[in-house]
Protein backbone atom coordinates (compact mmCIF):
# COMPACT_ATOMS: atom_id res chain seq x y z
CA UNK A 1 0.00 0.00 0.00
CA UNK A 2 2.90 2.22 0.60
CA UNK A 3 4.47 1.90 -2.90
CA UNK A 4 1.00 3.25 -3.98
CA UNK A 5 0.54 6.14 -2.03
CA UNK A 6 3.99 7.19 -3.07
CA UNK A 7 3.15 6.35 -6.28
CA UNK A 8 0.32 8.41 -6.01
CA UNK A 9 1.93 11.57 -4.17
CA UNK A 10 4.57 11.35 -7.09
CA UNK A 11 2.16 11.71 -9.67
CA UNK A 12 -0.05 14.42 -7.85
CA UNK A 13 3.45 16.06 -7.23
CA UNK A 14 4.25 16.06 -10.99
CA UNK A 15 0.41 16.63 -11.98
CA UNK A 16 0.64 19.99 -9.62
CA UNK A 17 4.23 21.01 -11.13
CA UNK A 18 3.09 20.33 -14.81
CA UNK A 19 0.38 23.12 -14.60
CA UNK A 20 2.42 25.22 -13.09
CA UNK A 21 4.83 25.46 -15.32
CA UNK A 22 2.24 25.52 -18.72
CA UNK A 23 -0.42 27.35 -16.36
CA UNK A 24 0.93 29.26 -13.58
CA UNK A 25 4.26 30.61 -15.36
CA UNK A 26 2.73 31.58 -18.21
CA UNK A 27 0.41 33.58 -16.52
CA UNK A 28 3.26 35.20 -14.54
CA UNK A 29 4.48 36.25 -17.53
CA UNK A 30 1.24 38.02 -19.33
CA UNK A 31 0.62 39.75 -15.91
CA UNK A 32 4.48 41.19 -15.89
CA UNK A 33 4.26 42.27 -19.79
CA UNK A 34 0.78 43.67 -19.39
CA UNK A 35 1.50 45.11 -15.74
CA UNK A 36 3.69 48.34 -17.38
CA UNK A 37 1.26 49.58 -19.73
CA UNK A 38 -1.56 49.24 -16.83
CA UNK A 39 0.85 51.70 -14.60
CA UNK A 40 0.93 53.79 -17.57
CA UNK A 41 -3.10 53.58 -18.27
CA UNK A 42 -3.54 54.38 -14.18
CA UNK A 43 -0.87 57.10 -14.66
CA UNK A 44 -2.57 58.89 -18.03
CA UNK A 45 -6.15 58.52 -15.95
CA UNK A 46 -4.54 60.23 -12.99
CA UNK A 47 -3.10 62.76 -15.04
CA UNK A 48 -6.11 63.27 -16.76
CA UNK A 49 -8.09 63.37 -13.66
CA UNK A 50 -5.72 65.80 -12.83
CA UNK A 51 -5.85 68.25 -15.67
CA UNK A 52 -9.76 67.63 -15.57
CA UNK A 53 -10.05 69.11 -12.01
CA UNK A 54 -7.68 72.01 -13.42
CA UNK A 55 -9.58 72.76 -16.77
CA UNK A 56 -12.75 73.06 -14.33
CA UNK A 57 -11.03 74.83 -12.01
CA UNK A 58 -10.14 76.95 -14.54
CA UNK A 59 -13.72 77.35 -15.84
CA UNK A 60 -15.20 78.42 -12.61
CA UNK A 61 -12.41 81.25 -12.74
CA UNK A 62 -13.41 82.31 -16.00
CA UNK A 63 -17.07 82.47 -14.92
CA UNK A 64 -16.20 84.51 -11.95
CA UNK A 65 -14.43 87.15 -14.27
CA UNK A 66 -17.19 87.17 -16.94
CA UNK A 67 -19.69 87.69 -13.33
CA UNK A 68 -17.17 90.24 -11.82
CA UNK A 69 -16.44 92.06 -15.52
CA UNK A 70 -20.37 92.08 -16.34
CA UNK A 71 -20.78 94.56 -12.89
CA UNK A 72 -17.89 96.43 -14.50
CA UNK A 73 -20.22 99.52 -15.66
CA UNK A 74 -19.23 101.41 -18.57
CA UNK A 75 -16.73 104.65 -19.19
CA UNK A 76 -19.69 107.14 -19.69
CA UNK A 77 -21.93 106.22 -15.88
CA UNK A 78 -18.79 108.09 -14.40
CA UNK A 79 -20.47 111.54 -14.08
CA UNK A 80 -23.71 109.58 -12.34
CA UNK A 81 -21.65 107.46 -9.76
CA UNK A 82 -19.74 111.03 -8.72
CA UNK A 83 -23.43 112.52 -8.86
CA UNK A 84 -24.80 110.42 -6.29
CA UNK A 85 -21.75 110.82 -4.15
CA UNK A 86 -21.94 114.24 -3.87
CA UNK A 87 -26.11 114.20 -3.67
CA UNK A 88 -25.69 112.07 -0.47
CA UNK A 89 -23.19 114.59 0.72
CA UNK A 90 -25.79 117.38 -0.18
CA UNK A 91 -28.37 115.05 1.75
CA UNK A 92 -26.64 115.07 4.71
CA UNK A 93 -25.73 118.43 4.96
CA UNK A 94 -22.38 118.17 3.76
CA UNK A 95 -20.08 121.01 2.02
CA UNK A 96 -18.65 119.53 -0.69
CA UNK A 97 -16.13 122.32 -2.47
CA UNK A 98 -15.02 120.60 -5.34
CA UNK A 99 -14.60 116.98 -6.61
CA UNK A 100 -11.47 115.81 -8.49
CA UNK A 101 -11.07 113.17 -10.78
CA UNK A 102 -8.05 111.60 -12.67
CA UNK A 103 -8.61 108.70 -15.44
CA UNK A 104 -6.28 105.70 -15.71
CA UNK A 105 -5.27 102.40 -17.65
CA UNK A 106 -5.04 99.00 -16.67
CA UNK A 107 -3.05 97.63 -19.31
CA UNK A 108 -3.83 93.72 -18.12
CA UNK A 109 -7.13 93.78 -18.02
CA UNK A 110 -8.25 97.16 -20.82
CA UNK A 111 -10.13 98.72 -18.14
CA UNK A 112 -9.46 102.40 -16.95
CA UNK A 113 -8.91 102.95 -13.28
CA UNK A 114 -10.81 106.47 -12.29
CA UNK A 115 -9.40 108.00 -9.36
CA UNK A 116 -11.58 110.17 -7.21
CA UNK A 117 -10.71 112.97 -4.86
CA UNK A 118 -13.05 114.51 -2.68
CA UNK A 119 -12.92 117.43 0.23
CA UNK A 120 -16.54 117.50 2.60
CA UNK A 121 -17.05 119.63 5.69
CA UNK A 122 -19.80 119.27 8.60
CA UNK A 123 -20.45 117.78 11.69
CA UNK A 124 -18.85 114.20 12.47
CA UNK A 125 -22.42 112.40 12.82
CA UNK A 126 -22.55 113.59 9.11
CA UNK A 127 -19.24 112.44 8.12
CA UNK A 128 -19.69 109.40 9.54
CA UNK A 129 -22.65 108.59 7.65
CA UNK A 130 -21.78 110.16 4.98
CA UNK A 131 -18.77 107.54 5.05
CA UNK A 132 -20.85 104.58 5.80
CA UNK A 133 -23.15 105.51 2.84
CA UNK A 134 -20.61 105.75 0.35
CA UNK A 135 -19.37 102.41 1.56
CA UNK A 136 -22.72 100.74 1.12
CA UNK A 137 -23.59 102.08 -2.50
CA UNK A 138 -23.68 99.67 -4.80
CA UNK A 139 -21.74 101.38 -7.44
CA UNK A 140 -18.11 99.20 -7.18
CA UNK A 141 -16.55 102.36 -5.76
CA UNK A 142 -13.72 101.42 -2.58
CA UNK A 143 -12.12 104.22 -0.56
CA UNK A 144 -8.43 104.28 -0.94
CA UNK A 145 -7.44 106.85 1.50
CA UNK A 146 -9.28 108.84 3.93
CA UNK A 147 -7.90 111.80 5.89
CA UNK A 148 -9.84 113.68 8.62
CA UNK A 149 -9.51 116.81 10.23
CA UNK A 150 -10.76 118.81 13.50
CA UNK A 151 -10.87 122.56 12.71
CA UNK A 152 -10.39 124.33 16.21
CA UNK A 153 -12.86 125.80 18.18
CA UNK A 154 -15.75 124.85 16.03
CA UNK A 155 -17.65 121.07 15.71
CA UNK A 156 -16.96 120.64 12.03
CA UNK A 157 -13.76 117.98 10.65
CA UNK A 158 -13.08 117.99 6.96
CA UNK A 159 -12.64 114.33 5.13
CA UNK A 160 -10.40 114.29 2.54
CA UNK A 161 -11.50 110.77 0.54
CA UNK A 162 -9.36 109.16 -2.38
CA UNK A 163 -11.70 106.57 -4.20
CA UNK A 164 -11.15 104.67 -6.86
CA UNK A 165 -13.06 102.58 -9.34
CA UNK A 166 -12.75 100.49 -12.75
CA UNK A 167 -14.73 101.06 -15.90
CA UNK A 168 -14.89 99.77 -19.56
CA UNK A 169 -13.52 101.60 -21.95
CA UNK A 170 -15.88 102.96 -24.46
CA UNK A 171 -15.01 101.85 -28.40
CA UNK A 172 -15.46 105.27 -29.78
CA UNK A 173 -13.85 107.13 -26.31
CA UNK A 174 -10.02 107.33 -25.68
CA UNK A 175 -8.77 107.49 -22.51
CA UNK A 176 -7.16 110.45 -24.07
CA UNK A 177 -10.58 112.34 -23.97
CA UNK A 178 -11.47 111.95 -20.56
CA UNK A 179 -8.67 114.23 -19.04
CA UNK A 180 -7.81 114.63 -15.49
CA UNK A 181 -10.75 117.43 -14.12
CA UNK A 182 -11.86 119.28 -11.08
CA UNK A 183 -15.61 120.12 -10.84
CA UNK A 184 -16.27 122.72 -8.46
CA UNK A 185 -19.65 121.50 -7.03
CA UNK A 186 -21.92 124.80 -7.09
CA UNK A 187 -23.87 124.83 -3.73
CA UNK A 188 -24.18 127.39 -0.98
CA UNK A 189 -22.41 126.59 2.32
CA UNK A 190 -24.99 124.65 4.11
CA UNK A 191 -24.01 124.22 7.91
CA UNK A 192 -26.20 122.73 10.54
CA UNK A 193 -26.32 124.38 13.70
CA UNK A 194 -27.42 121.55 15.70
Amino acid sequence: MKPRLLYLAVFLLLLNLAFFVFTILPARRAVRAHATPLQDLQSQIQTLRHEQRQQEVLNTLQKRMGQFRNRIPPQESILAMIRRVTDQARRLNLYVPSVKYQPGEVPEDALVKLTVQMQVEGRYAAVRRFLYEVEGLQDPLTIEKLVLTNHRETDLITLRLQMGTYFLPEASHSKREMKSTEHPVQETRARAER
